[in-house]
């Protein structure tokens, strides 16, 4: 099956055959004078084609009316419309130049720029400090006073308090080790 494909034309070179052969290699050409099964091919496309066109010509009805192709016609001149491109020409370089001046006055000129840039650097960072502070407390300050709620954490004495240090006990009986004795 391999060898029939090899030595036959493609599909493609059959078509083209059936299009136009003068446009085939050499090679190809002298392929489709010897064989009979690509030159039968050919002739099949060929028939087939023959017979649609003889429908198509069966299945439309001829055309009655002679065609005539009207003659040429001068185009009508306009003598009003000569100011109509040197209008648009005017209009555009009138945009031009608008939008150079209007691009001229929007730019920071350059010992300026530093400083903006240098500004909104600060104005960013003090952003940061205060969002930082709502994360940390997010409630206002009145409101934690009501709650009786610390927001600086548990302060020094409270902590001494719970968890005194071994020098300062004074309710143990051995003050090396801190405590009450175990049984």
């Amino acid at each position: 099956m391999k060898e029939q494909n090899v030595l036959h034309l493609q599909e493609e070179q059959i078509i083209w055959a059936v299009v136009d052969e003068q446009e085939l290699a050499e090679s190809v050409r002298l392929h489709l004078q010897k064989c009979p099964v690509c030159t039968g091919r050919v002739k099949q496309i060929e028939n087939e084609l023959q017979e649609l066109g003889q429908k198509a010509v069966q299945a439309v009805p001829p055309y009655r009316r002679p065609v005539v192709i009207p003659a040429s016609r001068p185009v009508a001149v306009s003598h009003g419309t000569g100011w109509l491109p040197f209008f648009g020409a005017a209009a555009m370089a009138a945009l031009v130049v608008f939008f150079y001046v209007m691009g001229m006055e929007s730019r920071v000129p350059p010992d300026t720029a530093g400083l903006s840039v240098q500004e909104n650097q600060l104005e960013d960072e003090a952003l940061m400090r205060d969002i930082s502070k709502l994360v940390e407390n997010p409630l206002p300050e009145d409101i934690y006073i009501i709650t009786g709620e610390d927001t600086s954490g548990y302060d020094e004495d409270f902590l001494e308090f719970v968890v005194p240090d071994s020098q300062d006990d004074f309710q143990s009986e051995l003050t090396e080790q801190g405590g009450t004795k175990r049984c």
